[in-house]
């Protein structure tokens, strides 16, 4: 007999440097998937894993000892004992699993309560498992049903009007926190989908130039060009030569490359901005702990 079995940490049971030690990048959950479903308990398996959460769907035909050498697994990738991981993770089995995927895909146990961001990953995550050949018949039915719900919750409810996400809303707190934001100019670190958010929402709040700095520059150009096909001016250089020539009034963090940039690794790099990095970092942080209590 076959049982579902999800095990995850999210921003309401793990610290942010777990979760940046468990996230994964779409080639990692690949490669991650590949290897649980190499292990004879594991029948099919799916990772999301966004900044907020990394959760592992599995089928196993023994739910004992595939719950053990997933946690073994994640244990590993985080660099701590499984057992320090069992305190940490949330494991519900089943009926339980299903709904909290559910709840998950509807944006109902997002950070910002009905952000619609989660359903494009959770979309990804699935096709990417699909890909690699570890889902089935039980989690090809699942998933699918899944994204059925979230759509149906966005569409039928008023939970998905406001089209909240969390750059909207950082944003919004960045304006709270140092004032108005138009007419300034503003550094965007990393060139992923959050940078790009990000990127679209600071441009609604008439930032007059974004600067996209990225470790790799192809990406960082084509998102300069996206962000310049919508009007929105912007320049491509090092967050160094930025910060020196005092270019920028602010800075903001996105995820990039599977891990966020450290907020002390920046403030060393770009002296005038220790400060207002350190007011976005606290604001931020109190934010977090607020929407997880």
């Amino acid at each position: 007999m076959s049982e579902l079995l999800a095990i995850g940490i999210s921003h309401k049971t793990a610290p942010l440097a777990l979760r940046e030690r468990l996230a994964m990048t779409e080639a990692a959950a690949e490669e991650f998937i590949r290897e649980l479903v190499a292990h004879e308990e594991i029948r099919e398996a799916v990772v999301i894993s966004t900044c907020n959460r990394t959760e592992v769907y599995i089928v196993s035909r023994e739910s004992v000892d595939a719950e053990s050498v997933l946690l073994a697994r994640l244990a590993h990738r985080a660099g701590i004992r499984p057992t320090e991981l069992v305190d940490i993770v949330y494991s519900p089995r089943n009926c339980d699993a299903a709904r909290h995927l559910f709840k998950v895909t509807a944006g109902l146990d997002s950070m910002i309560v009905g952000e619609h961001e989660i359903q494009g990953q959770v979309r990804r995550s699935y096709e990417t498992a699909l890909g690699a050949g570890t889902t089935g018949p039980f989690t090809n039915r699942l998933f699918r049903a899944g994204l059925q719900a979230g759509k149906r919750v966005r569409s039928e409810t008023a939970l998905g009007t406001a089209r909240v996400s969390v750059p909207s809303v950082a944003v919004d707190l960045a304006r709270e926190t140092v004032g108005p934001l138009e007419e300034r100019s503003v550094v965007v670190i990393g060139a992923g989908e959050t940078a790009e958010l990000t990127a679209r929402a600071l441009s609604e709040q008439g930032v007059r130039t974004l600067f996209v700095a990225n470790r790799r520059v192809d990406r960082a150009r084509e998102l300069a060009s996206e962000l310049e096909q919508l009007g929105v001016p912007n320049t491509l250089e090092t967050c160094r030569t930025l910060i020196e020539v005092g270019a920028a009034d602010a800075a903001y963090q996105v995820e990039r490359s599977g891990r966020s940039a450290d907020f002390q690794e920046i403030a060393a790099a770009f002296p005038r901005l220790q400060e207002e990095l350190r007011i976005l970092h606290d604001a931020m942080d109190q934010f977090l702990k607020t929407s997880s209590s």
